[in-house]
């Protein structure tokens, strides 16, 4: 199994890491490194064998789904005494009760998964070491990238000059800038690409100000129409994978159409067109996605 350069474990605002070479004092992979990370979760369909012929009648199509996924990571504490590397696995244990993120990093791959906690001590005593293995349990089974890919809409009316836009209320510019193949002169038209091995859901915001908001979209051959009405009085954020659209405190998918359609596969690029007229700004943002 390949060896991760570190995984970090976070909850809420703590993070610990662990750093892929067991060394000095710290949190480690031990050499049984990260089981369940690279490979697929367990598939959740099931073969029927023929009767009266070779094999098994076939799997309709969209049915090879997976289940959650769960991730093992064989760790070890160090410490400078006992105590000390109870403490290091003390702050792992604090991150009990609540949902973590488990980011691994190997390579040029930097992906994480949302989930639930276990940790399992081992029972061998030594004097400044701690092995234990730390199992989170993913509902989605999918790795998404740590950094996104992120674009900005502008209404095709905004009485903006050409240049950089320093965002809504002039609050600076957004990082990273990327001027790569998507860059258009549009303002009101944005790129974003999968480069992941799975299907990925775009994530929009839309900022305060907007009304009755259109987006027309193209991928992979096929467009749709992804539509939001009424009048946003403060950010409204839209999952395309749970086709659900939320402010700060209120669920409003009621006022959201076409969230569903909005999918990315492996390796293609997904165009928007702000087609809403106004005040204000809808940011498009990605994240590769593997299975």
């Amino acid at each position: 199994m390949r060896r991760p350069l570190y995984a970090e474990l976070s909850c809420g605002g703590s993070t610990v890491r662990l750093d892929g070479l067991v060394g000095g004092r710290g949190l480690h992979v031990t050499s049984k490194g990260i089981k369940g990370w690279w490979s697929t979760p367990d598939p959740k369909w099931s073969l029927t064998e023929r009767q009266s012929a070779d094999g098994a009648h076939g799997v309709a199509e969209g049915m090879a789904l997976y289940a959650a996924r769960t991730v093992t990571v064989h760790a070890a504490a160090i410490g400078a005494d006992r105590d000390d590397a109870k403490a290091l696995l003390d702050s792992v244990l604090a991150m009990a009760h609540g949902g973590v993120r488990l980011r691994v990093v190997d390579s040029s791959e930097d992906t994480f998964c949302d989930g639930l906690l276990s940790v399992q001590a081992g029972a061998e005593w030594h004097s400044m070491a701690i092995l234990a293995d730390l199992t989170v349990t993913c509902p989605d089974p999918r790795r998404l990238s740590t950094a996104a890919e992120s674009a900005v809409m502008l209404p095709a009316s905004a009485s903006l000059t050409a240049g950089l836009s320093y965002g809504e209320d002039g609050r600076g510019l957004a990082y990273p800038l990327d001027y790569g193949r998507g860059a258009l002169d549009a303002r009101n038209v944005c790129t974003v690409t999968n480069h992941g091995t799975s299907t990925a859901w775009p994530t929009i915001r839309v900022s305060r100000g907007m009304s009755d908001v259109e987006l027309l979209v193209t991928c992979a051959g096929a467009s749709s129409t992804l539509a939001l009405a009424g009048t946003c009085t403060t950010e409204v954020t839209i999952d395309c994978r749970t086709r659900t659209a939320k402010t700060a405190q209120t669920d409003v998918t009621r006022r959201l159409t076409g969230a569903g359609a909005l999918a990315v596969p492996p390796g293609q690029t997904m165009r928007l067109t702000l087609a809403t007229p106004g005040t204000g700004s809808v940011t498009a943002e990605l994240r590769d996605t593997y299975i």
